[in-house]
Parts: C-alpha cells; sequence; structure tokens
C-alpha cells in the first residue's frame, strides 16, 4: 500500500504541469481544425434609384456554407451575418446581380464563404408615377334566388397611387378584395380593402377608409301578357256608332322575378281617350295612343298594338 502511494505522489508536481500542459495542447489543436457551418443569411437592398422599386418577388434570405475553426464559427450561430446588395447602377427592366464571397457582413477574418444558395439574383426595377386609378370591387357568390345586384356605390369612386408603369399598362382600376353577396337580401354597406399589390401598387393615403354599398333588388324579369282589353273613356253622347281596330293589347313587361303575371294583369291599367272625337268630323276617322299604367316595380317594354283606329259610323238617311 505504501508503494502505491509513493509511486502516485511522486513528482506530482511534474505530473500536474504535464497534464495542464496536455489539456493545454489539446484546446489548442481542436481550436485549429477547420470545420464547415450553414448559415440563413438576411439580404438588404441599398440605393435603389430615386422613384424606382423592385417589382418581382426576390427572397428576403440566401443559404451559405462557411468555412472555419470552431471558435470563430461559434459566434455566428447567434448573430449570423448580412449581405448589402447595392442597387445604385440597375436599370428599368431585368437585372441580374451576381453575389461574390466577399461582400458579406460582420464575417470575421479567418471564416471563408465556400458555398451560395443561389449565387446570383434576378431582380426587376420599374419607375413609380402618380395616378388616379377608380375603385372597382370584386364580389364572390350570387344573392339569394329572386334578388340581384341593382348597383354598387363605392365611397370613395378614385384614389390617387404611386404606380409602376408597368402596372398602369396591365391595368385601369383597383380591385377591392373579394366580397361575399352570397346572403344579401337588402341594401348593405361594407368597408372593403384593395388588392393591391405592394411592389407595383402604393395608395398616396393609404389610411382612407374604402366603403362599397350594395343595392339589392329582386331579380326581374322579361315577361309577355296576351290579351289585356283595352278601357275607351271619355266618350262623348253626341258620338253615334263607332268602328274600333283593336280591343286587346299585348304588353312585354320587365318585372320581378317572382311577380305572378296574374297581379301584373290585374293591376295594369290600359286606356284610349275618346275625347278627341267629333261628330261632325267629314272623314269620320282617328288613330289614338294607347296608354298603359302599371305597378311600380313594373317597366313597360313593348306594346301591340301601340295606338287603335277608330271609325266614326254615319247613321243611314
Amino acid at each position: 500500500m505504501a508503494k502505491i502511494r509513493e509511486l502516485f505522489f511522486k513528482n506530482l508536481t511534474l505530473k500536474i504541469l504535464s497534464l495542464l500542459v496536455a489539456s493545454f495542447l489539446w484546446f489548442f489543436v481542436s481550436g485549429k481544425s477547420k470545420t464547415e457551418l450553414a448559415l440563413s443569411v438576411p439580404i438588404e437592398f441599398t440605393s435603389i434609384p430615386k422613384d424606382m422599386t423592385i417589382t418581382n418577388k426576390v427572397p428576403t434570405s440566401i443559404h451559405i456554407r462557411v468555412k472555419g475553426t470552431k471558435t470563430l464559427l461559434r459566434p455566428l450561430t447567434l448573430k449570423p451575418p448580412s449581405l448589402s446588395v447595392n442597387l445604385s447602377k440597375a436599370v428599368p427592366g431585368k437585372n441580374v446581380i451576381h453575389l461574390a464571397r466577399e461582400t458579406f457582413n460582420d464575417l470575421p477574418l479567418g471564416v471563408d464563404v465556400v458555398n451560395l444558395d443561389p449565387e446570383s439574383l434576378t431582380i426587376y426595377l420599374d419607375r413609380f408615377v402618380q395616378a388616379k386609378l377608380p375603385i372597382r370591387i370584386n364580389t364572390r357568390g350570387t344573392p339569394p334566388k329572386g334578388y340581384q345586384i341593382r348597383e354598387i356605390k363605392v365611397t370613395p369612386p378614385a384614389m390617387e397611387f404611386k404606380a409602376s408603369e408597368k402596372y398602369l399598362k396591365e391595368h385601369n382600376s383597383v380591385a377591392s378584395e373579394p366580397v361575399d353577396v352570397s346572403g344579401m337580401r337588402e341594401n348593405t354597406r361594407i368597408e372593403v380593402s384593395l388588392m393591391a399589390p405592394p411592389n407595383e401598387l402604393k395608395p398616396i393615403n393609404p389610411g382612407t377608409r374604402i366603403t362599397a354599398e350594395f343595392i339589392i333588388g329582386e331579380s326581374l324579369a322579361q315577361r309577355v301578357i296576351k290579351g289585356i282589353r283595352i278601357n275607351f273613356i271619355n266618350r262623348s253622347p253626341e258620338i253615334g256608332h263607332i268602328g274600333i281596330s283593336n280591343y286587346f293589347v299585348d304588353l312585354v313587361v320587365e318585372c320581378p322575378l317572382l311577380m305572378q303575371i296574374d297581379n301584373i294583369r290585374t293591376k295594369a291599367r290600359v286606356t284610349v281617350d275618346l275625347a278627341p272625337l267629333k261628330k261632325d268630323n267629314p272623314g269620320g276617322y282617328y288613330t289614338l295612343p294607347i296608354k298603359v299604367q302599371l305597378p311600380g316595380e313594373v317597366k313597360l317594354l313593348s306594346m301591340d298594338p301601340s295606338e287603335v283606329e277608330i271609325v266614326i259610323r254615319k247613321n243611314s238617311p
């Protein structure tokens, strides 16, 4: 037992010093060995020419692989480097930017970029101009059976925008997000949002509230109503026998889809005013217009005939 103690404690200081030197050499060698690390690096676009903007969808970050010692790579896992893309020399239209391995910010000395994905970016730039564009309301669905949208009133009807020249070539208005009208049975006012591509269209006053008022009415249909009797009014008692070309008229009307034809026929008033007839007219021949009065929700499209011919028959001597 004494020999074991003597063996363990013999030259103890030298043994501890040797252990410390070995540990230092291990840490030094391991710290100098190279390794690789994959990172996602955010992209920043700088020096965009005045009155121009990026109009296509571009990545907000790229993937890179860097190589260095563990000591140098360890901080990059907490704060990755960034990439600045200078567009001061970009032109309207297509620009292809080749990414260089030396353009990364905050990359420690001794860390190398060994791979980029992607290695280049395609950027489209367009010039912005100010324009006043009308607001167009998009709808989804249809009102319930028997109802329809008669009118859509937009407030404000138009707005000022900064629009790309490309947008103005392809559009003459700005559309709203779709509004569901499938349940509308009465007039409805709704606040709407615009489908404005941010890279192509920017409102001058972004806080403006846009409302759409939907004027809802019953669906309309055309109906043919045949054989409505004509009422002859204001006939003078001095007028004797007369000959009349027509006693009935056919109507073509526009009315609510669910309205019954018999209801229209009952409420319709069709008249010919006989007041112009004169006993002493030598010819005894008249052409008089037919007048039609219909319920307020019914619109007259046409009638046949539109006038009647009347002959005053003279008594035989």
